[in-house]
């Protein structure tokens, strides 16, 4: 009989162990994904050697009340996915420029974009040649690793993204200023370029190729793109090439392979 009751003791026992191990894993914390430092990240992050961590944003955290779980573990598998690419791409600064919201535009079949170029034959300074240089400018994104493709239309209610031009902008070490609106959830609604014809203090009209330059940098801001921190991209804010770079086209992708979206946790 006593032996009876010391095995019943022990079921019970172990029984109670068992459901405080499984509510202990139900409330711990979801881990971020990186730590900082000198050493790199740690034991349970790989990645390769010279990739720089973005980690979390401020106002991103490992759980947040409210918050549903799979909407939070989709999140943070967003971003640990950004993290993998480290130095690849610069997607980072997106993420900083709109408190943590991923923008792009929506996904399309097609994957077209429509622009309208509104030229102006009484500008100062507007020719076909600035036209021609503009339309340059959106060429150079042809082709993409991303699968976007970019076509003139003359229909206005069809355009996405609306290319305007000026004599020169109020500030004036900018040749050119993208604009875009996107929704609550990222998705990208529209883009206004608006290109500078001169400089001031400087030429009446600005060179050719620096026109091209210049147009080709806006169309990759209004694909989504942010500005790049390596003098070797398109996307850098003085850049010198006029094609996207290898690093351009990776950030690209990329946008364009993960939902738009807020990745920060309220």
């Amino acid at each position: 009989m006593a032996q009876r009751i010391l095995l019943a003791i022990l079921v019970l026992l172990t029984a109670l162990i068992g459901i405080d191990q499984v509510r202990s894993r139900r409330t711990a914390p979801v881990v971020a994904a990186s730590t900082r430092g000198d050493s790199g990240l740690s034991a349970t992050t790989a990645v390769a050697p010279g990739h720089r961590p973005i980690g979390l944003l401020p106002g991103v955290h490992a759980e947040s009340p409210g918050t549903p779980t799979i909407d939070l573990m989709a999140r943070l598998a967003i971003r640990r996915r950004l993290e993998r690419e480290g130095n690849r791409v610069y997607l980072d600064s997106l993420l900083a420029e709109t408190d943590s919201v991923l923008t792009r535009w929506g996904d399309r079949p097609e994957r077209t974009y429509y622009v309208l170029f509104l030229g102006d034959t009484s500008l100062a300074g507007y020719s076909t040649t600035a036209l021609d240089d503009a339309r340059a400018g959106m060429r150079a994104w042809n082709g993409n690793d991303a699968g976007l493709i970019l076509a003139e239309t003359r229909d206005s209610a069809a355009a996405d993204i609306r290319v305007a031009w000026a004599p020169s902008l109020s500030d004036s070490t900018e040749l050119g200023r993208t604009k875009v609106r996107w929704g609550p959830q990222g998705a990208i609604e529209g883009a206004t370029i608006t290109l500078s014809i001169g400089q001031r203090p400087g030429p009446a009209v600005l060179p050719s190729a620096l026109r091209r330059r210049v147009a080709a940098h806006e169309f990759g801001h209004a694909l989504g793109l942010p500005h790049s921190g390596s003098e070797a991209d398109l996307m850098f804010s003085t850049s010198l090439v006029a094609t996207p770079s290898r690093r351009d086209q990776a950030s690209l992708l990329l946008l364009y392979a993960v939902p738009p979206g807020p990745l920060r946790v309220q």
